[in-house]
């Protein structure tokens, strides 16, 4: 079945990784094209998503917790097609526009402005559709006179700026960020979530992964628990935390009195 715009389904979604790594040859096994014929075995596979199975509506706004190597960024990476899974389906409806990684997507050598022109076409924007959006999207960045710099010599806050700035003036059906906004100032996490707030209040679904539980409780309405590769939880985000939580061992964070 063709899912509705906006709409994410993962059925019994498994996906393994390997972590042995490769000692490479030495020297003189290069010159005279010598291997050793054994080595000693290295660790089994890490089992990233583990029969995970969920279904995101069109416009909800779910949030993603659990410790490291829960599987929160593997599952993120399956909902986004990057990552292919070894057993179950993924299926997901409408554009789908991805903050996982900083800079991900971006020419290097190339400078901001460049860049936003690469990453448009790459979301299927034709030039002109870019050029409409280029002002708006370079005033939002707060890069000044650094939209004509390479990114190559951007800090990770401006990373942000000009990844976000992009991805916030995509047709998203389907926004999946992933720990991005933990960087830059305030002041600027804050613009981004108000666009997120505009974007959701047009339609889209938001799936967030982060470890800034006063960011989820904020953004997001469902919480998923992951750990080890499975649902642990999987509910209203005010059940959700506490359940997190208690899983880590950390205490409930309190509000604060006014």
């Amino acid at each position: 079945m063709t899912p509705a715009a906006g709409e994410l389904v993962l059925e019994h979604a498994s996906r393994a990784f390997s972590v042995r790594a490769d000692r490479g040859r030495t020297l003189k096994e290069l010159i005279i094209g010598r291997v050793k014929a054994t080595r000693p075995p290295g660790p089994p596979p890490v089992q990233a998503l583990d029969g995970v199975s969920l279904h995101i509506r069109p416009g909800e706004t779910v949030g993603m917790v659990g410790r490291n190597g829960a599987g929160k960024s593997s599952t993120l990476r399956v909902l986004a097609g990057i990552v292919p899974l070894d057993a179950g389906s993924v299926r997901t409806g409408g554009q789908v526009v991805t903050l996982l990684e900083l800079g991900a997507g971006f020419g290097r050598d190339f400078t901001g402005r460049e860049n936003v022109f690469l990453n448009g076409a790459l979301h299927g924007l034709g030039r002109a559709e870019i050029e409409a959006r280029l002002d708006d999207i370079l005033a939002f960045s707060e890069l000044g006179d650094f939209v004509d710099a390479p990114v190559a010599t951007y800090s990770s806050g401006m990373y942000l700026r000009l990844a976000f700035a992009i991805a916030a003036h995509l047709d998203a059906d389907i926004l999946l960020i992933d720990e991005v906004l933990a960087v830059g100032d305030e002041a600027f996490q804050r613009k981004c979530e108000e666009r997120i707030a505009r974007q959701i209040a047009a339609g889209a679904t938001l799936v967030l992964v982060s470890h800034d539980a006063a960011l989820v409780e904020r953004s997001c309405a469902r919480t998923v628990v992951l750990d080890g590769g499975r649902v642990a939880f999987d509910g209203p985000t005010a059940q959700a935390l506490p359940f997190y939580h208690r899983l880590m061992g950390t205490p409930d964070p309190q509000p604060v009195a006014p």
